[in-house]
Parts: structure tokens; sequence; C-alpha cells
């Protein structure tokens, strides 16, 4: 049984670098995108009710006893904890979309 080789993509394709200032900007745009979902869990309504209905759960329940959390002042520092890395992921995920469309609206103007 032989495999065959992978036949390389166009020949054509350029590979540019990241600068430094792309990065930073990146980087900005990912934290204040953190930031705005964030704030959706402080004014807006159905975000507020979501977060409450999630830290009710079984398996919300389960992480307070697997970090061994007895206080309540834990349970609102694990649950600003959730809520933080939830909004960095949907940060996260809108900044990859959007840096594909621009890429392809890049790709379509050349």
């Amino acid at each position: 049984m032989y495999l065959k080789k992978s036949e390389p993509r166009s020949k054509n394709v350029i590979h540019r670098e990241v600068t430094v200032t792309e990065t930073l900007v990146r980087t900005v745009s990912l934290v204040a995108l953190t930031l705005v979902f964030a704030s959706a869990f402080r004014f807006w309504q159905p975000a507020i009710r979501l977060a409450q209905h999630m830290a009710g759960t079984s398996f919300w329940q389960s992480l307070y006893g697997l970090f061994h959390i007895e206080s309540g002042l834990g349970r609102e520092q694990l649950i600003l904890s959730g809520i933080v890395v939830v909004c960095f992921l949907l940060a996260l995920l809108v900044q990859a979309v959007g840096l594909l469309v621009f890429r392809k609206i890049r790709e379509r103007r050349n």
C-alpha cells in the first residue's frame, strides 16, 4: 500500500508575514471585543438571565466542589471567570471570522 503525495497547492501563493503593528491592532481589538461582550452581562437582561441560569446548573455546582469553593465570594469569582472566558472565546471567533472575510475581500480586489 502506497500513499500518494499530496499535490502542492498553488505555487504562486505568497504568505506574507504579520507585522508588529498588525499584531498589536489584533490584540487591542480582541481585548476591546472581549470587554464589549462582557459588558453585555452587566447591562443586557437576557445575558444576565443566561449567566444566572448557567450558574444554577448541576455542572456549575460540581465546579464549586471541584475547586473547593465554599464562600459566596469564591462563587462570584468563578462565575466572573467563566463569563470572561466565554466572552474571550466569542471575541476570538468574531475576530477570526472578520479576518477571513477581510482576506476574501482582499483576494477579490487582486
